[in-house]
């Protein structure tokens, strides 16, 4: 019969608050598991800024009850009044930060170079508060590092008045744009988007070098098109991902249609759709695919199933500003599933895959890995 593991709550304290050095850090057992990514998925929803990702404080435990709940359903492992339990213990760990918070609003940023915006002068500003009049000149406000243009007062306008803005996302950042006709575009580190300030009158076009979500806006007359390195995505109007980080271009259709066109080539996609063009192989293909693998990263999760190391140790390096580097090459070879929040602190990653493995082990040095043999 299985005996339930208890909780060594000093321990898991110390990782809570960030006390532990991960290679001196005390390995958690599952449930001591499940309870740090719990309290870490509340903390970083308490410093969200974006309301609608923040942590509800009417709902929130409600929701995680709920969620726990549903745990409780699928593996028969845990009890109701343990889930209180961990809510009332995390509510005592997390009440400063949430007083804390409720009255300042401030997240923790990732690490990294700041998101920049090149205009169609030339001019290139950071996203800060110090550039707020030049972003309000050219039509824009800016919300932490996230960009609204102000609606589109006219449909469009010709060719020859079009200016095109670039919008550069470093390793280890994040930010959300709105467009004015509506188009919200989501971009991750390592990322670069070329946009017009406005769209053409006939047309909305994009160019985008690394990876991005996109739900555009609905306008049959003007068709959204994101250009790519040898391939183009066309839409109306829908919610996809696309991913050129690699030797394989990748789009993930959560909502919509999508049609894909490389060369002479060409396919619709359907919702629960991947499309993939392979760069050397000029290959235009799809599948079926669980599409929160390319899409988790814009609410912020971390998100693998059965991915090979070497697949989430780049992920990783985009989003923390990383340089993994593997004492064994076999080593890239493993895989690990994770669901969990991202947050600030990297090291709490790492430490996830770690203790869900007895073979690897991590040497950080300032942004540099090595993964290694335990």
């Amino acid at each position: 019969m299985y005996q339930e593991e208890k909780i060594n709550w000093d321990k898991l304290l110390k990782h809570i608050e960030g006390q532990d050095d991960l290679q001196d850090a005390e390995e958690l057992n599952q449930e001591e598991l499940e309870m740090l990514l719990l309290a870490e998925e509340i903390n970083m929803r308490l410093q969200e800024k974006d309301p609608k990702l923040r942590f509800p404080v009417q709902e929130g435990w409600e929701e995680l009850k709920l969620k726990h709940e549903e745990k409780v359903r699928r593996t028969k492992r845990y009890k109701l009044y343990r889930v209180m339990a961990v809510a009332a213990v995390l509510l005592l760990v997390l009440a400063p930060a949430w007083w804390f918070l409720s009255r300042n609003n401030a997240g923790t940023p990732l690490t990294g170079k700041e998101v920049q915006l090149t205009l169609g002068n030339g001019e290139t500003v950071e996203l800060d508060a110090n550039h707020s009049d030049v972003l309000k000149s050219e039509g824009a406000v800016l919300n932490g590092t996230n960009l609204t243009y102000k609606p589109e007062t006219k449909t469009g306008v010709e060719a020859e008045e079009i200016s095109s803005n670039t919008l550069t996302v470093p390793r280890g950042k994040y930010t959300r744009l709105e467009l004015g006709d509506g188009t919200m575009v989501w971009l991750n580190g390592g990322s670069k988007l070329i946009y017009p300030t406005p769209f053409a009158s006939d047309k909305r076009e994009v160019t985008l070098e690394g990876e991005a979500y996109f739900d555009v806006s609905h306008n049959a007359a003007r068709p959204f098109v994101v250009h790519l390195k040898e391939m183009d995505v066309k839409v109306l109007g829908t919610a996809f991902g696309i991913n050129t980080l690699g030797k394989v271009l990748q789009t993930a259709l959560e909502r919509g249609k999508v049609s894909l066109q490389a060369g002479s080539q060409s396919l619709l996609l359907l919702p629960g759709e991947l499309g993939t063009y392979d760069l050397e192989r000029k290959s235009l293909n799809k599948t079926e695919a669980d599409l929160r693998l390319y899409t988790a990263w814009k609410d912020l999760d971390v998100y693998f199933t059965n991915n090979t190391l070497e697949e989430i140790t780049s992920r990783l390096g985009r989003e923390y500003d990383l340089d993994f580097r593997f004492e064994n090459e076999e080593l890239k070879n493993l895989h690990f599933t994770a669901d969990m929040p991202r947050t600030a602190d990297f090291n709490k990653i790492l430490n996830y895959i770690k203790m869900s493995s007895n073979q690897i082990d991590f040497v950080v040095k300032g942004n540099k890995v090595l993964v290694k043999s335990r």
